[in-house]
């Protein structure tokens, strides 16, 4: 084999001209072998280390897990906004970035923007939470295969592992977001086209992957119990997701962290009412009162233009639960359980103990008031207490775009909103559909009307 700088040699061409006797030839030979050696990669480029290419430099088990950590924080508040917006958890103030609010069947849009990029620097829809679900998605996918083919070497018993644990319940919570928002959808930028109930089921199958792992850090098996619980409740089995949801204390809770730091790194929610001014906590959701009592609820409290408002059609409640950019945001907890337990108590005409649950939860979320019904057996009051008494407590907590979907299909009960500060007519839509780039870029994809 001859040496990139033999093959470069001016007189090259010559030198190969010439007759060499045989010591001649070996020695050549010896000496291309010692400056091929010497000089191996000479001329090659090192890839940069802070660049990530699946096949010149991968990612190391740690830098794996920190981004698909990162990708489920980062897709999360984006996502609580979105859907809070579609819920009415939150409106817009002006005629810029409300229209999430309108309800409306639509593949195009900011739901999409930013599908093939688009970073967190951006203010409004361009920072698109499909994009960011599916890259959470995505990501915990791809490191839980890359775990499985045993590709790091400190990971003795891949399946049993934590890091397969923990990066199974990010896959399922993001299966969970995207389900509850989307009547369908697809996975890995190919069919088959998913429906809400599928991803339940597949979110199901991810939280019981972690929880067969036997190297699970406890959070994360907790997680996967608070996970399965909302699952099961979502699809339907009630009496599974009380089983899960029992076996997860209630002062447990999974959070989705932020910072300060960046930009990029800061909670959304904070950034579109306390930072920016251009989104507010909803009209349903503000001056509640415990009760019948006049005070204010903790729960829902609000500071009232901190920043001037960007909009000439409501003013800017500011959530006190999201005092700061770096406030974590909830994902499940066990005051999520024991809602759900209290659902299956009244169910099972356990009506004490269902208003028993509800004291209990207000008591640790700040409330000193005790709630007594009317009439102890009637539960339509109680049912009604119940749910509102869950959607107060769990406000920017995840829950309420699947509740709200859930409430109506299960007890007829509407509470999506039907206006918007803009006086725009708001459609009936209940979730959303596939968004057309995906049509676009998925030939003979199969998906509804």
């Amino acid at each position: 084999m001859e040496s990139q700088i033999m093959k470069n040699h001016p007189e090259n061409g010559k030198i190969r001209r010439k007759r060499v006797g045989l010591g001649t030839r070996v020695l050549a030979m010896a000496m291309a072998v010692m400056v091929t050696s010497a000089c191996e990669g000479l001329l090659d480029v090192a890839p940069d280390p802070h660049y990530v290419d699946a096949s010149l430099n991968p990612a190391q088990l740690s830098e794996t897990m920190v981004g698909a950590l990162v990708d489920l924080n980062f897709a999360y508040d984006v996502w609580v906004y979105e859907t809070n917006m579609f819920s009415g958890g939150m409106v817009a103030l002006g005629l810029l970035r409300y229209s999430q609010s309108l309800r409306q069947v639509s593949r195009g849009g900011g739901q999409a923007g930013g599908l093939t990029g688009g970073g967190r620097d951006r203010r409004g829809p361009g920072v698109a939470y499909y994009a960011f679900l599916q890259q959470a998605i995505a990501s915990s996918h791809k490191a839980q295969e890359r775990i499985l083919a045993g590709e790091f070497e400190t990971i003795a018993n891949p399946s049993s592992s934590a890091e397969y644990a923990r990066v199974s319940v990010y896959n399922g919570f993001g299966l969970v977001w995207l389900a509850d928002f989307y009547c369908e959808f697809v996975l890995y930028g190919e069919g088959p086209v998913h429906s809400s109930r599928r991803g339940y089921e597949m979110a199901a199958e991810q939280f019981q992957a972690a929880l067969a792992a036997s190297g699970a850090e406890e959070e994360i098996r907790l997680a996967a119990l608070a996970g399965l619980a909302r699952v099961n409740r979502l699809l339907g089995n009630d009496a599974q997701a009380v089983q899960y949801a029992e076996q997860v204390p209630v002062d447990f809770e999974f959070h989705a962290t932020y910072s300060t730091n960046t930009f990029e790194q800061t909670n959304r929610i904070w950034f579109r009412t306390w930072g920016f001014g251009e989104h507010s906590v909803g009209p349903v959701f503000l001056d509640l009162t415990i009760d019948d009592t006049g005070m204010p609820d903790p729960r829902t409290a609000v500071t009232v233009n901190p920043v001037p408002p960007r909009g000439d059609f409501f003013d800017v409640h500011a959530p006190m639960k999201v005092p700061s950019g770096s406030t974590p945001l909830i994902i499940t907890s066990g005051v999520e359980m024991q809602y759900i337990i209290a659902e299956a108590e009244l169910s099972r005409m356990r009506y004490d103990r269902a208003v028993g649950i509800i004291n209990e939860i207000r008591a640790r979320r700040g409330i000193d008031v005790q709630w007594t019904p009317m009439d102890m057996m009637n539960p339509i009051e109680i049912g009604a207490k119940l749910i509102d008494e869950r959607r107060r407590t769990m406000l920017f907590e995840g829950t309420l775009m699947g509740d709200t979907r859930l409430y109506l299909e299960k007890y007829n009960v509407d509470l999506f909103h039907t206006e918007v500060p803009q006086g725009v007519p708001v459609g009936s839509q209940t979730c959303r559909l596939l968004p057309q780039r995906e049509i676009d870029n998925i030939p003979g994809l199969q998906y509804t009307g």
